[in-house]
Order: structure tokens, then C-alpha cells, then sequence
């Protein structure tokens, strides 16, 4: 699954212990990361239909697939 491991694309924000990676951080970056409306990270990235990711944070949630990209669930 990605994002299991620590990887040059994945980004911590303290003080949630979750990590933010791919295409879903930069999505959440653009929208303003922990300072942005979703929050902070609520928990790990989680797998989302047959070949997706999706990811919770205080203020909701951001979806992953190689169909549409990532997107404010």
C-alpha cells in the first residue's frame, strides 16, 4: 500500500502522528495543508475500491484513484 513507508514524497504534520504522501499531499498542500480547511491528518492512507487511496483529516477526507486523480471526497 502506498504510503506504509516513509518515502521522499510523504510529508509529517506535527503533531499528528499520520503522514500525508503522493498525490494526496500535494493536493492537501494546495489546499492549505493542516492550516486549510481539511485539518489535520486523522489517519493513515487507507485503500479506496479496487486500485485507490483514501485518506481522513479533521475537516474530511481526500480521495485517490488513477482515474481521476486526487479529489476532495
Amino acid at each position: 500500500m502506498a504510503g506504509a513507508q516513509p518515502t521522499a514524497s510523504c510529508q509529517s504534520y506535527w503533531p499528528s502522528p499520520y503522514q500525508v504522501c503522493d498525490e494526496i499531499k500535494d493536493l492537501y498542500t494546495a489546499l492549505g495543508g493542516p492550516a486549510g480547511a481539511l485539518g489535520f491528518p486523522t489517519s493513515a492512507q487507507q485503500p479506496f475500491g479496487v486500485d485507490g487511496l483514501r485518506q481522513t483529516f479533521t475537516g474530511g477526507a481526500i480521495v485517490w484513484t488513477p482515474a481521476t486523480g486526487a479529489y476532495v471526497e
